[in-house]
């Protein structure tokens, strides 16, 4: 029986594409970064805004290679601390969350629901299907329900929203999956996960026992690689119904696979 759907969240989910200027955009968080350490960090007077965006950036990189390697989740509030050290900012008394808030508390332009996404999945809602949210983010689940609120998501996932960070690894690991199940009380054979990543989300899932649909929205050819082969595979989630009915006949009602 199916009984729940979970999914990833960027590039599956939330649509990025019509940002105009993600460059611009991590220059105003940057920016009200190094505001918040002038204010309480004493910042050096002659700290410009580039030199704290590029060690951000060599922090951020470093960061996800260890987690590429060891799947254990990177922190963005590890990130930020350690990119204002790296620029002579002293941090020993610097509040993680505080600095967090600083870098995170506006919303980029333009983020925004793939217009698919609310439309179909309250359509499987309607039949009693639960929705789950797992997200490879560095970010706090709290700071992404903001964007999921601003997008009109918010209130589809109400059990189950996940983020990396929180939970301590990332996606293939897994324990994330594990975890999403078990908060809403599924075992896999009554889940499907859909997600853009084969390596993240496709083998991720099946490797949690979880029957795994590959969506590739940018023009990707809808074929899996030798090694990674999911169970579907869609260009838009219009199609994940009629994937839905041929894994699990039945489910519409609420029956078995």
């Amino acid at each position: 029986m199916l009984k729940a759907v979970l999914f990833d969240l960027d590039q599956t989910l939330m649509d990025w594409s019509q940002i105009e200027s993600w460059e611009d955009y991590q220059w105003q968080r940057i920016s009200a970064l190094l505001d918040y350490a002038r204010q309480a960090l004493d910042a050096p007077p002659e700290l410009k805004p580039e030199a704290l965006l590029a060690a951000f950036h060599r922090s951020s990189s470093a960061a996800w290679q260890r987690a590429r390697l060891t799947l254990q989740a990177p922190s963005i509030s590890a990130v930020l601390v350690e990119a204002l050290a790296a620029v002579s900012v002293s941090v020993h008394e610097a509040d993680s969350t505080a600095v967090l808030r600083a870098y995170s508390g506006q919303l980029p332009e333009g983020e925004r629901a793939y217009p698919d996404v609310l439309d179909v999945l309250p359509q499987i809602q309607a039949h009693g299907v639960a929705l789950g949210l797992i997200t490879n983010s560095a970010h706090p689940m709290y700071l992404r329900d903001h964007e999921l609120r601003a997008t009109g998501m918010l209130d589809l996932f109400p059990t189950c929203r996940l983020s990396a960070v929180d939970v301590g690894v990332i996606k293939p690991h897994p324990d994330i999956f594990k975890y999403g199940l078990d908060l809403l009380g599924v075992e896999p054979h009554e889940a499907v996960f859909v997600g853009d990543s084969l390596e993240a989300d496709v083998a991720g899932a099946q490797g949690a026992g979880i029957y795994s649909v590959w969506i590739a929205r940018e023009g990707e050819a809808v074929e899996a690689n030798d090694e990674i082969v999911p169970d579907a595979a869609i260009t838009t989630l219009h199609d994940l119904l009629p994937v839905l009915d041929r894994g699990f006949p039945g489910w519409r009602n609420g029956h078995g696979r």
